[in-house]
Parts: structure tokens; sequence; C-alpha cells
């Protein structure tokens, strides 16, 4: 019987005879990994200035010596560059011109087509169609149970509740809770909300509407003094900006504003627009 060591020099005098040291290996050839960089949306550096007109209510006069601790209001009437009514935008009442030293970094604005990617063509028009910025908004809930019959990612995401809770209700409710693609459940919302929260910083923040289905919105219980107003965000059919200074005047009677705000789109960037 050989004893370990003997079996211990064995192996080394016939390793060393091969030319082969023991631990020696042949290296394993393998093919480099091929990586699909991930494709960004160009964004315009400088945004497009968009248009306001400035205008009081026609037909009164405002209080030309009001008290100490009266306000006054802002009407927005916004239209996009079809020419129709832009609903649901943000609108930010502002102490500073966002345009003006320490401006926001308009090459990192978020944008939603980056957020789309691998999304099928059915959700992102279905997406379009509402321009909500996450799946959370209330006027989606209505059209779930159509939507998990037309659009491949709720259609999953409504199977899967099937299977967890085998009941068909509890399935739609919680069809957002499982929706596959999680960029497009919350994450354009919250990268979007971060960036907006530091750029309305900068610019003294001191409020924000959102326009209606009019494309109204309004600002009421201002100081009478100068501010700016403006979206933050640029549009992204045509990249355009809103920066406009209002000065509030006294406050008319029985009106909530004193000064009405027109934002529309400048000519060339409609047209831009409407050729998409």
């Amino acid at each position: 019987m050989f004893s370990t060591r003997s079996i211990l020099t064995l192996g080394l005098l016939f390793f060393g005879a091969q030319g082969v040291s023991p631990a020696q290996t042949t290296p394993v050839q393998t093919s480099p990994v091929q990586t699909t960089p991930v494709q960004t949306t160009p964004v315009q550096t400088t945004p497009t200035q968009g248009a306001c007109k400035v205008t009081n209510p026609q037909g009164v006069k405002p209080d030309a010596s009001p008290a100490p601790d009266v306000t006054g209001g802002i009407r927005l009437a916004v239209t996009g560059g079809d020419g129709k009514p832009l609903q649901r935008k943000r609108f930010y009442l502002l102490e500073k011109n966002v345009q003006e030293g320490g401006q926001p970094d308009w090459s990192g604005v978020p944008r939603r087509a980056d957020y789309l990617k691998g999304a099928s063509p059915q959700l992102q028009e279905w997406l379009r169609r509402h321009d909500c910025d996450s799946l959370y908004c209330p006027e989606y809930e209505a059209e779930y149970a159509e939507a998990v019959k037309t659009v491949p990612e709720f259609k999953k995401a409504y199977e899967d509740g099937l299977k967890k809770y085998r009941n068909q209700k509890l399935a739609l409710r919680w069809v957002t809770v499982n929706f596959p693609l999680k960029n497009v459940r919350t994450e354009y919302y919250k990268r979007k909300k971060a960036w907006l929260e530091q750029a309305a910083g900068k610019a003294g923040k001191v409020t924000s509407a959102m326009t209606d289905e009019k494309g109204v919105a309004i600002f009421t219980g201002l100081s009478l003094k100068s501010f700016y107003v403006s979206n933050l965000v640029p549009l992204e059919d045509g990249n355009v900006l809103w920066n406009c200074a209002v000065t509030v005047p006294p406050p008319v009677p029985r009106q909530l504003h004193s000064v009405t705000v027109e934002f529309s789109v400048a000519k060339a960037a409609a047209a831009a627009v409407t050729a998409k």
C-alpha cells in the first residue's frame, strides 16, 4: 500500500515528466458578450420659446387703491401646437426667471419616449391618448377592462393576477401592480418629479396648477407683485417652453382673477407639431 506522501510524490513526478504543472489549466475560449446600448431620444438643449399674451378682463376696472392684504389671481389659457386646448399640463408660479442664471439642465429633462422602449405599439398608443405620467391616473381605471383585451402588457398583468388571486375582479383591480414594465408604470413619473422639484426650487416655486379639459388653470390668493409662469418641462412635441412675466394687478369685483395669460405655440414650432 502506498502512503499519502508517496502518492503525492508520484503525482509530482508524473506531471513534471509531462511538462505540466498540476495547477496549470487550459483556458476556455468564450465569445464576448454582446450588449445593446440604450438609445435615448435626442433632446434639443435650448427649448423653443412659447408665446404668451397678458390681458386684463375687459369692461371692468380693478380697484385702484386696494387694502394692503388684498390679493389677486392669474388665469391661464393654454393652446397647443395643434390649435387645441392643452389639457393636463402643469404650470408653475415662480419668483425667478427660469431662463436666467442657474437655469435647469435642459438636456437632462426626462423624456417619456425613453421609458417606452420595449413597449408594444398598442401600449404606446394607449398611453399617448391619455397623456399621463404613470399608470395611476383616475381616468385610466374605467378603461382597464378593455385594455386587458387589446394591450399585450395589460393582458399579461391581468392573467398573472388571475393566477395569484383566482378572482377576475381582483385581477382587474390590481392590474397596475402586476404590470410587467416598471419604467412605464412609475419610473418616468418618479424621474420627472425629481427633475421638476430641483428646477422649481432653483426658480423659487410659489405654487402650481394643472390645466383642465379646456386648457385653463387659475392661480388665486396672490400678492400684488410680479411673478413668472412656466411649464418648466418643455413639451415633447416641439420642445416648447413657456416662461412669461406677469404682474398681478388689484382684484376685479366678483372675479377670481384680475389678469389672463394666453399661452400659445410659435408658428414654426406649431408647424413642426402638425407635420408629425
